[in-house]
């Protein structure tokens, strides 16, 4: 049944995904709105949160703050902030309030980098598509705002990001940002990441190593993988005969016959079911929607998927 959930959680939305992918580079975040989606994005969707320091700030907008859209008071919020914060950016990521009153994030962008002469991401989600959206936006955000030309970096992972793959990995820093340049290698880790790969317009890798590091454990017959779809590709080339599930992007430059992006419960059920599967890939979160399947189940944790770590 469309829309029917018995098992799994709400999915990590597109604002979690663009703090995901900010979250460590020195910046100020502020997420527009009364308080509830940052603390669902600290409390819930986050893993870093409770570990590694960030300025992730709720604008903390009322009522009739969001009615008579106080743009001023706002800025004037975050330009007291950025007295107290050595803040390398300011980034303003959006919710369903804002969406719904049409804020205009240009005007606000111009307003606050005026105020602190502080650049400033304007990244407009809206609460209503995943993360992996949401990180795509916040990638675009940072290559428009922090110039790459001329840049010697070597090379950079784009879409490694806690919400697919757990937290416990080195992130990339606001420099490596900057210092893109023509002789960069590229490596698209997720889907988020070949997003990002493509705003570069350059040639680039779609690779998972923490997917290459499992091939080699998974047993030999049919499998069905339902992660990201770079998760499954990586196992794919590294020679498992899999289909690739999706509850999330499916890119047409991954998708092979036997591939399907899904959005319900019941689909997975029915995939299981009919597949005639030996293994599965996929978070444990998955299992009570595979009942009646004998195969083996080798537990790829996907924290948008589940928030387990």
């Amino acid at each position: 049944m469309k829309g029917l959930r018995k098992v799994l959680t709400p999915f990590a939305p597109d604002q979690s995904g663009a703090v995901s992918v900010l979250y460590s580079l020195g910046g100020m975040t502020v997420i527009i709105d009364a308080g509830g989606c940052t603390g669902n994005i600290c409390g819930f969707d986050e893993p870093r949160w409770h570990d590694v320091r960030s300025a992730v700030f709720s604008a903390g907008l009322r009522d009739m703050d969001a009615i008579l859209g106080r743009d001023k008071l706002l800025v004037s919020k975050i330009a007291n902030a950025c007295e107290r914060i050595d803040a390398s950016f300011v980034a303003l990521i959006g919710t369903p309030v804002p969406a719904t009153i049409a804020t205009d994030y240009k005007a606000l962008k111009r307003m606050i980098e005026k105020e602190t002469s502080i650049p400033v991401l304007a990244i407009p989600t809206d609460g209503m598509q995943l993360y992996d959206e949401g990180e795509a936006r916040a990638y675009k955000a940072l290559f428009e705002t922090f110039s790459m030309e001329g840049g010697s970096l070597e090379k950079i992972v784009l879409g490694k990001t806690p919400l697919t793959f757990g937290n416990g990995f080195e992130d990339n820093t606001l420099d490596d940002y900057k210092n893109i340049g023509e002789k960069t290698k590229i490596t698209a880790a997720s889907a988020s990441g070949i997003e990002a790969a493509k705003l570069l317009g350059r040639p680039y890798e779609i690779f998972s190593s923490i997917a290459a590091d499992m091939a080699g454990s998974i047993p030999s017959g049919k499998v069905l993988v339902c992660h990201d779809e770079v998760f499954g590709k990586t196992l794919r080339d590294k020679g498992v005969d899999c289909d690739i599930v999706a509850f999330f992007t499916l890119h047409d430059e991954i998708k092979e016959a036997g591939d399907r992006k899904i959005t319900e419960e019941d689909e997975f059920t029915e995939l299981v079911l009919k597949g005639g599967y030996d293994v599965i890939v996929a978070d444990e979160c998955l299992k009570p929607l595979a009942e009646g399947f004998n195969g083996k189940w080798i537990d790829a944790p996907f924290f948008a998927l589940s928030g387990r770590r």
